[in-house]
């Protein structure tokens, strides 16, 4: 059985994926991924639009994480003496002042960490060429745009799911 179907198949609507102004605070992406993982809906990264409603990209768990973390903990000194370049120890020390430093992070604007999204598809592309930009790239969502205004995401799970439908499928002729 070949791989078949089109992209709005296996989409999920705009309406169901977490997505913000970019105006809005790391604060308010902290809280909307939380509540919809207190209700079982887990996502790995937002979509983050200008005031037009123009995708400028999106923030991942990965990268929220990340922010979190300050730059000692980020950026290896250039040169420094002892193991080499762990420093994971430093994150004990941390410890101590995370709580001030998470409310710092908390108000700054989502907009300012914002990362370039895969380049949308179209609600009647192939599924094969979602796959392929999948397992061409490092993205784990890809948008999906009627003309310029975004109306969906496919993520790679539900290209998975499609994917190992057929190959069970096909397995057992």
């Amino acid at each position: 059985m070949p791989i078949s179907g089109v992209v709005s198949a296996h989409m999920r609507p705009l309406a169901e994926y977490p997505h913000v102004d970019a105006d809005a605070t790391l604060r308010d992406v902290f809280a909307m991924l939380k509540a919809r993982y207190d209700a079982a809906l887990q996502f790995r990264s937002v979509l983050v639009f200008d005031k037009s409603q123009r995708l400028l990209g999106k923030i991942s768990l990965h990268d929220l994480l990340n922010i979190l973390l300050p730059d000692y903990l980020t950026h290896l000194p250039a040169h420094f003496e002892g193991d080499s370049g762990d420093l994971s120890s430093l994150a004990l020390l941390w410890q101590e002042d995370s709580v001030e430093h998470v409310r710092h992070i908390a108000r700054q604007r989502v907009g300012d960490h914002v990362r370039p999204a895969a380049k949308p598809l179209k609600p009647d592309d192939p599924l094969t060429l979602a796959l392929y930009r999948f397992a061409s790239s490092d993205f784990n969502t890809i948008p999906i745009a009627e003309g310029k205004r975004i109306v969906g995401v496919i993520r790679i799970v539900d290209v998975l799911a499609a994917v190992a439908n057929t190959v069970i499928e096909d397995g057992q002729s």
